[in-house]
């Protein structure tokens, strides 16, 4: 990664980058695949990338710098996922909240995602994580931000939780999370048990697009730029820890538990329900007619 204040060296053939590190005046080049000529036919990555998931074509041959020591979760993420600048909202949007909250965890998870029943797929907008364990101030400051930030987008909201919400907690004076969340106005839907459900409905919306109006193909999962702890979530910080077994090295069956993996299971409960929140409502907005024919 190039330095702030470094100065670039001109006149380097293509796929060569290279530049002067300010702190101590050494010459640094980089390589990439594209410096040597016969990689840098567009047939070439084609096959290349053949087999081989994303992450690993990205950090084998691309220009990611961040690589976590477990295996990435979802492989399949890279820069097209990601949208920057303002946030696109489409017709008749809808916004869909993913919650990861147990009757007893102190780490808290919310995600919220723009879908509409015109335009498939669904951008992730927004995120909230804290490690306290307060359950009040948490649902508090999630129902504030979709009144101020969010509430003019879409008055359609739907809220899937962890199927743990509905067990009362010590935490909350006896109640549990989904009477917190009821008592903001927000009805919590009760998302896919199995992770390997929950895993899969991500990597479908990762592998599929839909076109814009222009034609142009967008990702059917996408994440705005201001959500940086869901990019470094699915960029590798939400993976499989290691195990080790006689003669051979595996991966452990469920992702580590850390400050990603709860966003990234908001996430995933989302994606599960996210058919409910695309479903086509008759007359959704519009007056209903004055007669009509059985």
């Amino acid at each position: 990664m190039i330095p702030r204040g470094a100065k670039l060296l001109t006149g380097a053939p293509e796929g060569v980058t290279s530049w002067i590190n300010p702190s101590n005046g050494f010459k640094v080049i980089d390589l990439t695949f594209r410096a040597d000529p016969r990689k840098r036919d567009p047939a070439w990555q084609v096959q290349a990338k053949k087999g081989m998931p994303t992450a690993e074509w990205s950090r084998e041959y691309g220009e990611t710098w961040i690589v976590y020591d477990g295996k990435p979760v979802y492989q399949d993420f890279d820069e097209l996922h990601i949208t920057a600048g303002p946030v696109a909202v489409p017709r008749r949007p809808r916004l869909i909240s993913g919650w990861d909250a147990g009757p007893n965890d102190v780490n808290l998870g919310w995600v919220l995602g723009l879908t509409s029943p015109v335009q498939k797929g669904v951008q992730f907008i927004d995120h909230y994580f804290a490690d306290d364990g307060d359950i009040e101030d948490f649902v508090q400051t999630v129902g504030s931000r979709l009144k101020l930030e969010w509430g003019r987008i879409s008055g359609y909201q739907m809220h899937v939780v962890d199927q743990s919400v509905f067990i009362k907690s010590s935490l909350v004076r006896g109640r549990a999370v989904a009477d917190v969340m009821r008592s903001h106005g927000m009805n919590p839907v009760p998302g896919e048990i199995s992770f390997a459900k929950r895993r899969q409905s991500v990597e479908r919306l990762l592998v599929t697009f839909h076109r814009s109006q222009d034609g142009k193909p967008i990702p059917d999962l996408q994440v705005h730029e201001r959500c940086e702890l869901l990019i470094e979530g699915f960029r590798g910080g939400y993976c499989y820890g290691r195990t080790t077994v006689v003669g051979n090295q595996q991966w452990k069956e469920t992702p580590m538990k850390n400050k990603f993996s709860h966003c990234l299971n908001a996430v995933e409960y989302v994606c599960s329900k996210l058919e409910l929140a695309m479903t086509d409502i008759p007359y959704e907005g519009r007056r209903l007619p004055y007669s009509s024919v059985v």
